[in-house]
């Protein structure tokens, strides 16, 4: 897995673009797959990403008493790539100084990458 550079993304977002906009489809309307390009463009959002495998878009926080990864979309070409891709991304976040990995999601995700839940995102569209 690698952390796919700013300079380098004209060639890795089409490989990945269908992945993402199928995971943004899936959220909350906050952004669409054009905004999570410009804000891997920026450096706002991380884009990890193995060939033909998988990809995850990334926000790094850096909180006063922890540093956070949350995976804040992915894609895949399969269950277990995404599963191995996370593993790999647990690895890279712990090499980095990074206390704690999130992702949100549907209720399955739980199960498929063994996390523990830690609580419930609720929302109203007004």
């Amino acid at each position: 897995m690698i952390i796919v550079q700013p300079q380098d993304l004209a060639n890795t977002w089409p490989k990945v673009e269908g992945w993402i906009a199928a995971a943004v489809a899936e959220g909350q309307g906050d952004e669409n797959a054009l905004d999570v390009l410009i804000a891997i463009a920026r450096g706002v959002y991380l884009l990890w990403y193995e060939e033909g495998k998988f990809c995850g878009v990334v926000q790094i926080q850096h909180l006063p008493r922890q540093k956070v990864a949350t995976v804040i979309y992915c894609g895949g070409s399969g269950l277990d790539e995404i599963r191995q891709a996370f593993e790999e991304g647990k690895l890279w976040a712990k090499a980095n100084g990074i206390h704690v990995v999130r992702t949100h999601g549907r209720e399955g995700w739980k199960r498929a990458l063994g996390l523990k839940a830690v609580g419930v995102i609720l929302q109203e569209t007004l």
